[in-house]
C-alpha cells in the first residue's frame, strides 16, 4: 500500500516512541503497554517497518472496547487489547509482542487447524465453544463465541489475523449447573422412601459429571458413632475413597479419611483439599487431571431435621476454579437435596401414621366388636339371675342366687376394669413421667400384692437386677409389666406342683431386658402363638381373669419400641422375654 510522500520523511524525522504515540495515542492500559513496549527487540521489529495494514488493524483494535486480538506474520506474534486482557489472565501481559507458540501450546493442536484455514483466507465462527487454557497455572474448562478473520497486506496476501472473542463460560456452566438441579427436582419429586430419595439424587448428580466428578451420600443414627454410605457414584464402595463405614471419631491422623465427624459437629461445609495425600492414588473422571477437592456438605432435613443426619460428599472438577458461582451451585444442591430427602421423609412418615390408623380403627372395630361380645355373656347371666331371683322364696335358695349375682357383678367389674386399663394405655394424651427407677422397687410393690396369693398355692417367687438394677422408663409401666407376668405365671401354674417364679433383668447395648421365667404348665405355642397377645384370650377355663393382661403388655412394650417374646415347654414353664429401650435423659432448657 502507498502512503503519502511527506509520512516517510516525517516518520524518519520522529522518535519510535513519538511515533508510537501518533499511531495509537489511545487505548487504554494496552495502548499504554504497546507504546512502552520494545519492539525492536521482537520479530516484529521497529514499528517504522510496520506495514499501514498492520497498523490499522492495531489501531482498530485498541479503539474498540470489545475484546479483540491480532496475530501478526509468520510466526503470529500477539497484540491484544484491554478486553482481551481480561480474557488471557495469568498470560497478560507477557504475551503482548510474542509468537502463539508456545504462549498457547496447551491449545495449540486445536488452533493450529484454524489458523491454517485463516491464513489460506477463510473466516471462521464459533459459537460456546469449548476452549483449554492454562490462563491460572492449570488446565481451565472455559467457553467462548469468537471468530478468525484473514488480515490482507499491501500485496494481497494474508499477514494476520484479526480475532474477536467473548467469553461465555458463565452462561454455559449456569445453564448446565440449572439442568442438573432442575433434574434433581424431577427425580426426586415422587420418592415416597428416603433411601428411594438418596438414590434418585446421586443420580441425578451423576448427569454432571463435568461440574462433580464423584459423590457419596452418608447418613448417621442417632447414638451410633459412625456413618453409613447409602448412594454413590464416579468412586467404587468399599474402597478407601469410599467406605461403606465411617468412624465419626476422628483417626490418629487427621488429614486420612472423610473428616464426617467435623461436618456433623460444625454443621457447615468443608472443604478438603488434596484428596491423593489422604487417599493415595485418586482415578480420573471426565478430564485426564484427576479432582483433586472435594466438599463435605451436610443436608438440613426439615425445621427439627428429624431423621438420622446426612452428609453429601461431592468432588470438585480439576479444571474449574472454586469461585464464588461454583460455591453457590453447592449451596443449591445442598438445598435442593435435602429439600427432597424432607419431602420423602414426610411422606414415607404420612403413609406409616396412616396405616397405623388403618390399624387402630381396625383394632378398635375389632375391640368393639370383642366387647360387646363379651360383656354379652355376663349381661345375659345378670338377668337370668335376677329372674330366678324374683322367682325364687326368701330362703337358702335365694341367697345362693345373690352369690351368683355377685360373683358375676365382679366379673363383669374385673372385664371392664380391664378393658378401661387397655384403653387407657392405646390411646392415652400424655405419658407418665420419666425416671430413673430401680428394679428392686418395682419387684417390691408387685412382691407385696402376690404375698397372698403366693402363700395360698405354697409359690416361690425370687428376683435377681444385679445385671442391670435401673432403667429410666415410667414406673407405672414398668410395674404394670412385671405385676402381669407374675400373676400370668401364677394363673397358669401346674397342678401338679407348686409355683416356682424368677425375675430378673440384665442390660444389652442400649437396651434393658426383663425375664420372668415359671415352671407352669407352657403353652402350646404352635396352636396359641398367633393368639397369645390378642385380648381376651385365655388359654385355660381355670382361674379367673378377662384375659386382658398380655395384650396390655404387649400394647405398653411396642408403644414405646420395645418387644415381648416368649419361650415355653408344654408341662415344664414358659419365659417371657421384655425388652425395653431406656428413654433418654431429659435436657434441661434454659
Amino acid at each position: 500500500m502507498s502512503s503519502s510522500p511527506s509520512l516517510p520523511v516525517q516518520e524518519e524525522s520522529q522518535s519510535e516512541a513519538d511515533l508510537l504515540m501518533r499511531l495509537f495515542p489511545g487505548g487504554g492500559e494496552m495502548g499504554q503497554r504497546i507504546r512502552e513496549l520494545d519492539w525492536s527487540a521482537t520479530l516484529l521489529g521497529p514499528v517504522r517497518g510496520w506495514p499501514q495494514c498492520l497498523r490499522t488493524a492495531v489501531s482498530i483494535m485498541l479503539g474498540s472496547r470489545f475484546p479483540m486480538m491480532v496475530h501478526w506474520g509468520p510466526q503470529l506474534v500477539h497484540f491484544y487489547n484491554d478486553g482481551y486482557a481480561t480474557i488471557l489472565q495469568g498470560k497478560h501481559p507477557g504475551a503482548l509482542g510474542q509468537p502463539a507458540e508456545p504462549w498457547w501450546r496447551e491449545m495449540w493442536p486445536f488452533l493450529q487447524g484454524i489458523f491454517a484455514s485463516v491464513l489460506a483466507g477463510q473466516a471462521t465462527y464459533f459459537e460456546n465453544q469449548l476452549v483449554l487454557p492454562n490462563r491460572q497455572g492449570f488446565i481451565e474448562e472455559t467457553y467462548f463465541n469468537f471468530s478468525h478473520s484473514p488480515i490482507y497486506n499491501e500485496a494481497g496476501t494474508v499477514g494476520g489475523i484479526f480475532v474477536t472473542a467473548l467469553e461465555t463460560t458463565s452462561t454455559v456452566l449456569q445453564q448446565r449447573r440449572l439442568a442438573l438441579l432442575s433434574h434433581l427436582t424431577s427425580q426426586t419429586a415422587l420418592s415416597v422412601q428416603p433411601a428411594e430419595a438418596t438414590q434418585h439424587i446421586i443420580s441425578a448428580l451423576s448427569t454432571n459429571a463435568d461440574d462433580i466428578p464423584f459423590a457419596l451420600l452418608y447418613t448417621h443414627e442417632e447414638g451410633t458413632t459412625q456413618a453409613q454410605l447409602r448412594a454413590w457414584f464416579g468412586l467404587p464402595a468399599g474402597e478407601p475413597t469410599a467406605p461403606t463405614i465411617i468412624a465419626l471419631s476422628p483417626p490418629a491422623n487427621s488429614n486420612l479419611g472423610w473428616p464426617v465427624g467435623a461436618v456433623l459437629q460444625q454443621g457447615r461445609p468443608l472443604l478438603v483439599a488434596s484428596l491423593q495425600e489422604r487417599f493415595g492414588v485418586w482415578p480420573t473422571g471426565e478430564w485426564p487431571e484427576a479432582p483433586t477437592r472435594a466438599l463435605l456438605l451436610p443436608l438440613f432435613v426439615g425445621e427439627a431435621n428429624s431423621g438420622p443426619a446426612t452428609i453429601l460428599i461431592v468432588g470438585l472438577s480439576a479444571r474449574r476454579p472454586l469461585d464464588e458461582a461454583y460455591h453457590t451451585f453447592f449451596s443449591l444442591v445442598a438445598d435442593y437435596a435435602g429439600r427432597a430427602l424432607a419431602r420423602a421423609r414426610a411422606v414415607h412418615e404420612a403413609q406409616r401414621l396412616n396405616h397405623v390408623l388403618r390399624n387402630m380403627n381396625a383394632s378398635l372395630d375389632s375391640f368393639v366388636h370383642i366387647v360387646a361380645h363379651d360383656l354379652k355373656s355376663p349381661a345375659t347371666n345378670l338377668q337370668g339371675l335376677l329372674e330366678l331371683y324374683y322367682e325364687e322364696e326368701p330362703g337358702s335358695a335365694q341367697d345362693h342366687i345373690v352369690t351368683l349375682l355377685e360373683q358375676e357383678v365382679q366379673r363383669l367389674s374385673n372385664t371392664v376394669r380391664g378393658l378401661l386399663q387397655v384403653l387407657h394405655t392405646q390411646y392415652e394424651a400424655a405419658a407418665p413421667a420419666t425416671g430413673t427407677i430401680a428394679w428392686a422397687e418395682v419387684y417390691a410393690t408387685v412382691e407385696a400384692e402376690v404375698t397372698e396369693l403366693l402363700h395360698q398355692q405354697q409359690g416361690t417367687l425370687t428376683a435377681d437386677f444385679g445385671a442391670a438394677p435401673t432403667i429410666r422408663y415410667p414406673q407405672a409401666y414398668l410395674e404394670s409389666i412385671m405385676r402381669n407376668l407374675v400373676y400370668n405365671a401364677l394363673k397358669y401354674r401346674s397342678p401338679e406342683r407348686a409355683p416356682v417364679i424368677q425375675v430378673q433383668s440384665r442390660r444389652q447395648g442400649q437396651m434393658v431386658e426383663l425375664k420372668v421365667t415359671d415352671n407352669g404348665r407352657g403353652i402350646d405355642l404352635a396352636r396359641d402363638r398367633d393368639r397369645l397377645f390378642q385380648p381376651f384370650t385365655r388359654l385355660t377355663t381355670e382361674g379367673e381373669g378377662a384375659g386382658l393382661g398380655l395384650h396390655l403388655i404387649s400394647t405398653l412394650v411396642h408403644r414405646r419400641g420395645g418387644t415381648l417374646d416368649v419361650a415355653s415347654t408344654l408341662g415344664a414353664g414358659t419365659t417371657f422375654t421384655v425388652i425395653l429401650p431406656e428413654e433418654p435423659t431429659a435436657v434441661p432448657s434454659f
